[in-house]
């Protein structure tokens, strides 16, 4: 501000409007992105409503109040974005929680600094009429599963629910082949992303019940955004700022989910507004659960989470750059 009055006072003095310019700088829009630093996400899948806070953050300029100009980059199958960040081709990548355990176990350099889910996204969802509304319920039930990785959410799910998993009988399915759960007779049950398979059935036009892993302790922290550890050391600032602007997002996002959901038609356009703002409202509560600020990590359940992986010396997240705690 002193610098500001001083200028002024200098281009009243010669009573030029060149001093005043030259005293200021540049102006205007380009002056202000050339101070911007570019910075870029790498996300695990393709563009959808898993990442709408990033959307939001960079739409509604909070990215840019925080100095940063961020390049958020499609993922894929096949191409996981944590080997982007150790690399060095992108400063932030999102990730699992079982991908960031596995390479903090095996001592890779990246550190987790957010966990945009508290809650898992994963369900296990039926026809109404279907009367499968616990676990138990799945008994002598025919259970669509597409992949490995889904058959083992089934596993730890039925377990921890005590029942026994081969009492359950898993048919393989291809993933877009939601027709079988039309179908009763060949599938009475699903397993899929709650933003996802869920939605695209209710806009189907039938009703949907689901279960959620997480209410029998399956599941942790998704959606985690991950760094180097020469960028935590060398480059807190920039850190922080990304940090503190995709927690901004986010909060908007969950309070604002009709306008973040326009927002994330711009990157997903298909299957539309409609599902879009369906895939918005079930994140939301996901992301802002009880009992923690949004993109918190607790040091008590992650220690739990990541069990016989879990170092003192090396915990593989760090919260000193989030803008609140508990």
């Amino acid at each position: 501000m002193r610098i500001a009055r001083a200028c002024a006072a200098v281009a009243l003095a010669a009573g030029l409007l060149l001093g005043l310019v030259g005293c200021g700088g540049s102006s205007g829009s380009e002056g202000h992105a050339a101070a911007l630093e570019k910075v870029s996400l790498q996300l695990n899948w393709f563009h959808e409503a898993e990442f709408v806070g990033y959307y939001v953050a960079r739409a509604k300029g909070f990215y840019e109040a925080e100095g940063l100009d961020v390049e958020i980059r499609e993922g894929g199958p096949g191409d996981p974005a944590i080997g982007h960040v150790l690399d060095g081709t992108v400063d932030f990548a999102i990730s699992s929680f079982d991908e960031t355990a596995e390479a903090t176990a095996a001592g890779q350099p990246v550190v987790a600094v957010l966990a945009a889910f508290q809650i898992p996204p994963l369900v296990i969802f039926s026809l109404d009429g279907a009367d499968i509304e616990r676990p138990g319920d799945l008994v002598g039930k025919h259970v669509g599963v597409t992949t490995d990785y889904w058959r083992e959410v089934l596993n730890e799910t039925l377990l921890a629910a005590n029942v026994e998993p081969s009492r359950v009988k898993k048919v393989a399915v291809e993933p877009g082949d939601l027709e079988a759960l039309y179908r009763r007779h060949e599938v009475d049950a699903w397993l899929g992303y709650a933003q996802d398979e869920p939605i695209k059935v209710e806009m189907a036009g039938y009703d949907v019940s689901t279960m959620y892993p997480a209410d029998y302790g399956v599941g942790g922290y998704e959606g985690l955004v991950l760094v180097r550890d020469e960028d935590v050391r060398d480059r807190p600032d920039v850190v922080g700022a990304f940090v503190h602007a995709s927690q901004r997002g986010w909060r908007y996002a969950v309070e604002h989910p009709d306008e973040a959901a326009a927002i994330l038609l711009d990157w997903a356009p298909d299957p539309g507004l409609e599902f879009q703002k369906a895939a918005v409202r079930v994140v939301g509560p996901l992301v802002d659960a009880p009992g923690a600020p949004i993109g918190w990590v607790d040091e008590e359940r992650w220690r739990m989470l990541m069990g016989a992986a879990y170092r003192q010396e090396r915990p593989g997240f760090t919260m000193r750059f989030s803008s609140s705690a508990p």
